[in-house]
């Protein structure tokens, strides 16, 4: 990851360094597992635990001639060891080590995936709460709908995160495996209570079935619930970029003392942060393609994912962690303009109580749905050409052959499209 977008936590599980930690420790695990069924003597585990070194310049050196860098890597372990090298790398094959490390690296970036998804959460829930009772104009297809709650849009984004956030935890369970069964994944060459020994000591569950590699449509699922979380990043960032162009004004990200936005024109207050995100979440997935294709390798493996997979892994990962903290932080900077909001609520002469008058009546007498229809959208259309009232054109138009004046004058309450917000959000707290 370019060092613009990278997350700390996450660059150092996935360091080079680490990882050669990682291996390393793997493969004390399994000679711990040799010697537990009576293969390796404690003497000469104990011996690598106190011996073995890890020189990364060396292994760098010894693959320039293997070409293989696990082969660079046992050989370079076993140049700090003794008689004891002979067990170093017992019966299993480099994918043992390799995709046993990579998942376990998978896990540990779970811990912060996770945690940040918690505060994005956290932040979402504020709020909803801040803004149930704040009235916003709806828009379909871009036009004036009909008001709604401003809490129910933070309300609404909340409870799709928490959807992918399950759909991530699933993702990472099928991930998190261990694959210590050898060459062709039969454990032709060692026993299966090796791979029972390692992943008890790494906290994982061993996978069920393997071939020379752990299976990829396990990836598969992590890349695909990236992707989905991508677009919920997107739409929330759509939304305030949409809100606060110039003419609307109603939502927008918060502005620090000395920012600029723009070199040329110092009047300008980019979403910056909101087009960052969108950028980014189209990142993430465009990672679906190899992601979903590293899937299909020849007979029980080739190397074809490899390449791609050292790059796509830890990238998403730490995209989805870096996202989730811009968001969240545009989210406690934001600026809510209620003024604005009403005002535009205001200005569109009252047509918005066009569903609501036309659903009572037909609800209260014995009017065709066409007839009423018709009537109410005369009425709109004229009050938006003439820019006119649409209370008073209703009016003029004699509406009170269809309703009385006492319950005319009910309806016009910009409450009634808050009237269940409270029911809304009982029933998605319980």
């Amino acid at each position: 990851m370019i060092d613009r977008y990278e997350v700390k936590e996450i660059a150092d599980i996935w360091d080079d360094d680490n990882k050669l930690k990682i291996w390393t420790l793997i493969e004390e695990l399994v000679v711990e597992g040799w010697s537990k069924i009576g293969v390796v003597p404690q003497s000469d585990v104990d011996a690598i635990k106190k011996n073995i070194k890890i020189d990364r310049p060396r292994m760098l050196e010894i693959e320039k001639e293997t070409k293989h860098d696990v082969v660079a890597f046992t050989r370079m372990l076993s140049e700090s060891l003794g008689d004891e090298r002979k067990w170093i790398h017992l019966g299993i094959t480099s994918t043992d080590i390799v995709d046993t490390a990579q998942n376990y690296m998978v896990k540990q970036s779970s811990k912060y995936v996770l945690e940040d998804i918690k505060k994005l959460e956290e932040e979402l829930d504020s709020l909803s709460k801040k803004y149930k009772d704040t009235l916003i104009m709806g828009r379909t297809h871009g036009m004036y709908g009909e008001p709604t709650s401003l809490g129910l849009k933070f309300l609404l984004w909340l409870e799709e995160v928490k959807r992918q956030e399950k759909r991530l935890r699933a993702a990472f369970d099928d991930v998190c495996v261990t694959k210590i069964s050898g060459s062709m994944g039969n454990y032709a060459n060692l026993e299966i209570s090796v791979e029972e020994y390692v992943a008890g000591k790494l906290g994982m569950k061993r996978d069920n079935l393997s071939t020379q590699v752990s299976q990829r449509d396990r990836l598969a699922s992590l890349y695909l619930a990236m992707a989905n979380l991508s677009t919920t990043f997107e739409k929330v960032a759509t939304e305030i970029r949409l809100l606060q162009r110039s003419e609307v004004k109603e939502i927008m990200e918060g502005f620090s003392k000395n920012q600029k936005g723009s070199s040329s024109m110092p009047h300008k207050k980019n979403p910056i942060s909101s087009e960052n995100i969108t950028g980014l979440s189209r990142m993430l997935r465009a990672y679906i393609i190899p992601g979903l294709e590293n899937n299909v390798l020849w007979h029980e493996r080739d190397i074809s994912h490899s390449s791609n997979e050292r790059i796509i892994l830890p990238d998403s990962l730490n995209l989805v962690c870096y996202i989730a903290r811009r968001l969240t932080n545009v989210l406690e900077n934001i600026v809510v303009n209620e003024d604005a909001m009403l005002e535009h609520i205001n200005s569109s002469n009252n047509i918005f109580y066009s569903q609501p008058l036309m659903t009572f009546i037909i609800m209260n007498t014995n009017h065709s749905r066409e007839e009423v229809y018709d009537f109410v959208q005369k009425c709109t259309m004229e009050a938006m050409k003439d820019n006119k009232d649409f209370k008073q054109v209703l009016i003029d138009n004699d509406v009170y052959k269809y309703i009385s004046k006492e319950d005319f004058d009910k309806l016009f309450n910009p409450n009634y499209f808050l009237r269940n917000v409270d029911e809304m959000y009982k029933k998605v707290n319980n």
